[in-house]
C-alpha cells in the first residue's frame, strides 16, 4: 500500500491507470465540462475540444463570430511566426534532441504532473482549438514558452561524466506505430529465422517500432530527481514509473528510475530498472522491500569495459545495511554463465523476507551472448523458483538486456497459450511501458533464437523426483505422439534448433567476414594443421596460442568449453598430427593443463596421421626441439590407464630473450575402449573426477577428430556434475551449448540416448550420488 495518493490524473493500485474519459484531476474526482465534446477531457488538465460557440481551457466561455474571425487571423500570424522561428532555431540547435515537447506530437493534449493551475502557469494564455473544415478532425495550436530550453537546463544538472546510453545508431521517433498481425506459428519458427537471417527483415521490423512514445517524463526530469538517473536519455514514463513511499523526515522521495512492465498475461508484472548508482543504492533496496520483490534478475556485471555499471546492493559476506533495510547473504552458487545468490532481507518491526538473485555474467555490454543456450538455461532457473511479487529485472540502463529478457518471458508465455510468437507486438508493448527496451536490432534478432531454444527445450529440464516418469515417456512414446516426444524426436528437434541458432545474421557490409584463419600469416600452412577439413574451431571459441618464437603461429585446432562452474575452462582438441606435436605441448603449458583425457590412442600404430607425442616407456621419454616428456607410475585396467607425466620445456630464444627452462606435472588418462556403454562412461567419469586438478588448472579432452568421443565425455561430465549439484537433468540445454562451440559433438542418436542412460545409472548408484535423494521408482 502506497503512503501517498496517485499522481494527478491517475488511479488504481499501481497508479498507472488514467482517469476515465469523463473525469480528471487528483484522484479523478473532477468531472469534465458539459461544454466539452462528448463530455470528454484530458485526464490531468481537464482541457478538451469545445462544443461550437464555446472556448477557453474548460469551454466555459461563449464566443461570437467576429471574435472567431479575429482570433483565427491572429492565430494564423502567430503560427507563421512560430514556424519561421522554429526553423531558424532548429538549424542552430540540432544537437538538443533528448527533451520531450510539452505538447505531444500525436496531437494529444499535454500530459503533465500537477494540478490545473500549475499547468496553466507554464503555458501561455493564448490558446485556440478549432475544427478542421476539411476532415472534421481536431487540430490544435498553443503558444508556449521554450520548453526545450527549460528542460535542457534540467539535464545539465547531471554530472558531466555521465554517458549518454546508446547501443546503436537508432533514430528516436515518438510517433506510435500501428500494429499489424505479425505472429509466427511456433512450428514454422525455424524456417522463419533461416529465411530472414540474411535479409533486412529483422532490422526493418525493429526500426518500425518507435523507441519512445509521447508519454510524459517530467518526474524523472525534475531538478530533485534528475541526478538519480544513470543515463540522461533513459527516463521512465510518468504513467508507468515505480512510485516509492515518501518520507520527508528521512528526505526520501518517491522517485526511482524504474518502470512497471506488463507480462503476457494480466497476472504477470515485471519491474524494469536501471542498475543502482551510489546515489540511488538505498532507494533500490527500498524498492525491493516496498514492492515485495522476491526474485531479482541481474544482467550486467558490476564493471564492464573498465566502467562501473552497477553498485553492489548485497554484501560480499555476512550482513550489510542499506538505509532501513538489512541484507544478509545466505548462499552463493556459481555456474559457468550465471550465479545464484540467496539473501535474507529484514527491517525493524517487520517480518524478514527471502530474496533470490539470478545474476547472468556472460552477456557483453552493447552486444549479445555468443549463443542463446546459456540464457535459456538461466531463464528456466528463474522461472523454476516460485514468487509472489513482481520480478525485478535490471542491467545497466534497464532497457537493452532487460527488455530482451522480459521479451523472452512474454514470447514463451504467448507460445504456450496460443502456439504463436508475435515478436513485433511484444517489442511495441514493451516500449509503451519503458522507452528503448530492446535497444538494438542485434538484440531483437537474437531474441528470435532465444525464443526458439526456449520453446524447443520447454519441459526438458527434469528434476530428479520426476526423472523416472519422464524417462519412461521418452522411452515408450510412439513416433508422432502429441504432446509427448520420444528420445529420437527430441534429438532431431535439437539438431534442427542447433543448425538454426548457428546461422549468422546479416552484418553490415563494412564489417569484414569472419574467418577461422584470420590474423594468421599462412592460411595454407594452417589448413594443414586440421585433420578433417569439416571440423575446424569456431573463431569465437578457439584456443589461441602465444607465439614464443618468430616462427610460431597462434593456431591450433582446439576450442575452449565450459565446465559446470566456469566458462571456457576446459578444452576439446584433436590428437596431434606429426606437424602439430609441438603445438599440442604449447597448448598444455600455456593453458595450464593439469589433466588430459585421451581417446583413440590405440590407433596410433595404424593411423599415420597421429603424431608421436608421448614417452614409449618410463625409460624412453619423448623429446623434440622444444620439449622433453617423461612418464612414471602407469596404472590402470581394461577401461582406462593412468600415467603421470612431467613436461620439460627447453630453454629457447623467445622473441629476443632467452626463456627459462620450465617443468610441469601432468596426469594422462588413456581410455582403452573405443565405444563407451553407460557403465563404462560412468566409471570413466568417476576416474576423471578423482584426477581432476584443483585451482585454475584445465582439463583437455582429446580424440582423433577432436569432437566425437572426447565431446561425449565432456558433455557427460557436465551433466553428471549438474545432477550432483542441483538434482536436475538438463540434457538438451547442455548438448546445445556445447554443440554451439563444436557442432560435431554428439553426432548420433545412440550417443544422445546414452547420455540419459548414464544419468539414470548415476542416480541408481547411490554410492556415487548419495545426496541426490530417493525418488519413487517404477515397479
Amino acid at each position: 500500500m502506497e503512503s501517498e495518493s496517485c499522481d494527478t490524473g491517475y488511479q488504481g493500485a499501481l497508479c498507472i491507470q488514467k482517469c476515465e474519459s469523463s473525469t480528471w484531476g487528483e484522484n479523478c474526482s473532477q468531472d469534465c465540462s458539459t461544454k466539452c465534446e462528448d463530455s470528454k477531457c484530458h485526464h490531468v488538465t481537464g482541457m478538451c475540444f469545445c462544443l461550437p460557440s464555446f472556448w477557453s481551457f474548460s469551454c466555459n466561455e461563449a464566443t461570437v463570430k467576429l471574435a472567431v474571425i479575429l482570433g483565427v487571423a491572429v492565430l494564423a500570424l502567430i503560427i507563421c511566426a512560430i514556424i519561421i522561428g522554429v526553423y531558424i532555431t532548429r538549424r542552430k540547435k540540432q544537437k538538443n534532441k533528448e527533451v520531450e515537447d510539452t505538447i505531444s506530437l500525436s496531437g494529444e493534449l499535454p500530459s503533465m504532473e500537477g494540478n490545473g493551475t500549475e499547468i496553466l502557469s507554464s503555458i501561455s494564455h493564448a490558446s485556440a482549438i478549432q475544427k478542421d473544415s476539411n476532415n472534421g478532425e481536431a487540430s490544435s495550436s498553443m503558444v508556449k514558452p521554450n520548453h526545450k530550453d527549460m528542460e535542457g537546463d534540467r539535464l545539465k544538472c547531471i554530472e558531466e561524466d555521465r554517458d549518454k546510453y546508446t547501443e546503436g545508431d537508432i533514430k528516436e521517433d515518438k510517433q506510435d506505430g500501428v500494429l499489424s498481425d505479425t505472429a509466427v506459428p511456433v512450428e514454422t519458427l525455424n524456417t522463419y529465422i533461416r529465411q530472414h537471417a540474411t535479409d533486412s527483415h529483422f532490422q526493418s521490423e525493429f526500426s518500425s517500432v518507435p523507441m519512445v512514445t509521447s508519454s510524459s517524463r517530467t518526474a524523472g526530469l525534475s531538478p530533485q530527481n534528475v541526478k538519480k538517473n544513470r543515463y540522461k536519455n533513459i527516463i521512465p514514463y510518468n504513467s508507468t514509473r515505480v512510485l516509492l513511499q515518501r518520507d520527508h523526515k528521512k528526505n526520501q522521495s518517491d522517485y526511482i528510475n524504474a518502470s512497471y512492465v506488463k507480462g503476457y498475461s494480466t497476472d504477470e508484472l515485471y519491474i524494469a530498472s536501471q542498475a543502482p548508482t551510489d546515489r540511488s543504492l538505498n532507494d533500490f533496496v527500498r524498492m525491493i522491500w516496498e514492492k515485495t520483490v522476491d526474485r531479482v534478475v541481474m544482467l550486467t556485471n558490476l564493471t564492464e569495459e573498465r566502467k562501473k555499471k552497477c553498485s553492489m546492493y548485497w554484501p560480499v559476506d555476512g550482513e550489510e545495511n542499506f538505509g532501513d533495510v538489512s541484507v544478509r547473504l545466505l548462499t552463493t552458487h556459481v555456474f559457468a554463465e550465471y550465479t545464484i545468490r540467496n539473501m535474507r532481507l529484514s527491517k525493524t518491526g517487520e517480518p524478514a523476507r527471502n530474496l533470490t538473485q539470478f545474476h547472468f555474467t556472460a552477456w557483453p555490454d552493447k552486444s549479445v551472448p555468443e549463443s542463446p543456450w546459456g540464457l535459456v538455461d538461466f531463464y528456466q532457473r528463474v522461472m523454476a523458483v516460485p514468487g509472489s511479487g513482481p520480478v525485478l529485472v535490471h542491467c545497466s540502463a534497464g532497457v537493452g538486456r532487460t527488455g530482451t529478457f522480459i521479451g523472452l518471458c512474454n514470447l514463451l508465455q504467448e507460445a504456450e497459450t496460443t502456439g504463436k510468437m508475435d515478436f513485433r507486438s511484444v517489442l511495441w508493448k514493451l516500449r509503451q511501458d519503458r522507452m528503448h527496451t530492446i535497444q538494438t536490432a542485434e538484440q531483437y534478432a537474437f531474441l528470435h533464437k532465444m525464443a526458439l531454444v526456449g520453446h524447443m527445450t520447454a519441459g526438458t529440464t527434469i528434476k530428479v523426483k520426476d526423472m523416472y516418469p519422464r524417462l519412461a515417456t521418452l522411452e515408450t512414446c510412439q513416433e508422432g505422439a502429441v504432446p509427448s516426444v520420444s528420445y529420437r524426436q527430441e534429438f532431431e528437434a535439437l539438431l534442427e534448433t542447433c543448425d538454426t541458432t548457428a546461422v549468422k545474421f546479416r552484418r553490415s557490409v563494412e564489417e569484414p567476414a569472419e574467418s577461422v584463419y584470420q590474423n594468421i600469416s599462412s592460411v595454407t600452412t594452417i589448413r594443414s594443421k586440421d585433420r578433417l577439413s569439416n571440423i575446424v574451431p569456431n573463431e569465437r571459441y578457439r584456443a589461441e596460442l602465444r607465439a614464443e618464437t618468430q616462427h610460431d603461429d597462434t593456431y591450433i585446432n582446439a576450442v575452449l568449453v565450459p565446465n559446470l562452474t566456469k566458462d571456457g575452462q576446459d578444452l576439446l582438441t584433436q590428437l596431434p598430427l606429426p606437424s602439430t606435436v609441438t603445438d599440442f605441448w604449447r597448448l598444455v603449458t600455456q593453458f595450464n593443463v593439469g589433466l588430459v583425457v585421451a581417446f583413440d590412442l590405440n590407433c596410433t600404430d595404424s593411423d599415420n596421421t597421429i603424431g608421436e607425442f608421448l614417452p614409449k616407456s618410463d625409460t624412453e621419454p619423448f623429446e623434440n626441439e622444444r620439449y622433453v616428456v617423461e612418464s612414471r607410475q602407469k596404472t590402470g585396467n581394461s577401461l582406462v590407464s593412468e600415467v603421470t607425466l612431467t613436461v620439460h620445456q627447453k630453454a629457447v630464444k623467445i622473441l629476443d630473450r632467452l626463456s627459462t627452462r620450465n617443468k610441469r606435472p601432468l596426469t594422462l588418462l588413456m581410455c582403452e575402449s573405443k565405444h563407451l556403454d553407460p557403465e563404462c562412461a560412468l566409471e570413466l567419469h568417476k576416474k576423471i573426477k578423482s584426477c581432476k586438478p584443483g585451482g585454475k588448472s584445465r582439463v583437455v579432452y582429446m580424440c582423433r577428430n577432436g569432437a566425437d568421443q572426447c565431446g561425449l565425455m565432456c558433455v557427460q561430465s557436465i551433466l553428471l556434475d549438474r545432477l550432483e549439484a542441483d538434482q536436475c537433468l538438463t540434457v538438451p540445454l547442455v548438448v546445445g551449448s556445447i554443440k554451439a562451440i563444436r557442432p560435431q559433438v554428439i553426432p548420433t542418436y545412440d550417443q544422445y540416448k546414452c547420455l540419459y542412460s548414464v544419468l539414470k545409472l548415476a542416480h541408481e548408484s547411490q554410492n556415487v550420488y548419495g545426496n541426490v535423494g530417493d525418488v519413487s521408482r517404477p515397479t
